[in-house]
């Protein structure tokens, strides 16, 4: 009886499996790529960029296929292949989303973004006039005039004192966080050379200054470990700088962060060294900073691609800690505050 019973439900079971088999086969969208460029690419601005869009429909054929920038469309055909050359020379750097939508013939619909960050070439700025200074070891910099003063567009990488005496280099993070404040020492980011070419050194400011007492009258009269016939920058004459850019004397006076588009008229243009937004990042003033980075008064390394800081010749009155000015990859404005003399900071150097 018990095999009757399971023959029964087998005849059963047969013209539901047929019934689903006669049933009409659902429609299954069609997949969709953007193979160039990549997601995540980095494009240099002016460049005209082949935007290559695919589908593909397993069970039909795709009857449209559109890409879009920014959510409008710039190119459709009745095909599986479609190609844009994006003309990037007239738009705003940052970052840029990329659709491609197929159909098929069933009315399916698919859609793909992708993320790509338009950039510049960075570096000095093009439209502007630079000069030439070369330190003890030979390093060149390119120079900009702006107002009454003329900076380093570049920052300082030197290993020697003016005289050639050699600075002390640490790179272990416990000697570094056994020094006192008069210690005079450098470091490279991460202890890697390579950031030499790109952000520099990083000092504490026994050793931007080389010894010498604090200073704020203009100018400084602190030569450091700048070359001969420039000097460290006092607190006093950042301020200048600053309301040449056009910061109020009250701002400049002030703690934290200031002023308003300063910042970003002194940083490097793209996202070659800063950090994706990089606000406001003109470089206008042709100052052309770079980020690089700091260390702290533990040894540890921060922010290699957010934060530039640079010493002042100014000490804080009755304390181990000197004066200094920080610009950060999301703001345009300038932070000025003292710190601890043992952190490794940039220096930049001014004209006597």
């Amino acid at each position: 009886m018990r095999k009757i019973r399971i023959a029964l439900n087998l005849v059963y079971m047969i013209p539901l499996i047929l019934l689903s088999a006669c049933s009409e086969k659902e429609n299954v969208g069609p997949t969709v790529d953007i193979v160039n460029p990549q997601d995540g690419a980095s494009i240099i601005q002016g460049e005209i960029i082949p935007i290559k869009a695919m589908a593909d429909d397993e069970d039909g054929s795709i009857i449209e296929l559109s890409i879009y920038i920014e959510g409008e469309v710039v190119a459709t055909e009745e095909a599986s292949t479609v190609i844009y050359n994006w003309n990037t020379a007239d738009l705003e750097v940052g970052g840029y989303v990329l659709s491609a939508v197929g159909t098929d013939d069933g009315e399916k619909s698919t859609a793909v973004n992708i993320i790509v960050l338009l950039d510049t070439p960075g570096g000095l700025n093009p439209d502007l006039t630079y000069g030439s200074v070369s330190d003890i070891d030979g390093n060149a910099y390119a120079t900009i005039e702006m107002g009454t003063q003329v900076w380093m567009a570049e920052n300082l990488k030197v290993s020697h004192y003016p005289d050639g005496t050699p600075i002390t280099p640490i790179s272990d993070s416990a000697e570094w966080n056994a020094m006192t404040p008069d210690v005079q020492a450098y470091c490279w980011y991460n202890n890697l050379t390579e950031y030499s070419d790109t952000s520099g050194a990083l000092y504490t400011w026994a050793t931007a200054m080389n010894g010498e007492l604090s200073s704020d009258i203009i100018p400084s009269g602190v030569q450091g470990i700048c070359p001969d016939g420039w000097h460290l920058p006092a607190d006093a004459e950042w301020k200048i700088l600053e309301m040449f850019l056009g910061m109020t004397q009250a701002d400049a006076d002030n703690y934290d962060w200031r002023g308003s588009d300063e910042g970003g008229q002194l940083k490097e243009t793209g996202f070659s060294n800063w950090a994706f937004p990089n606000t406001g990042g003109s470089n206008s003033s042709g100052f052309t900073t770079v980020p690089g980075g700091f260390r702290s008064a533990k040894g540890a390394f921060y922010s290699v691609d957010h934060n530039a800081a640079f010493w002042s010749s100014k000490a804080e009155e009755g304390a181990d800690n000197a004066w200094y000015r920080t610009l950060h990859y999301d703001r345009e404005q300038v932070y000025r505050q003292y710190n601890d003399m043992r952190l490794g900071l940039s220096v930049r150097c001014l004209k006597d």
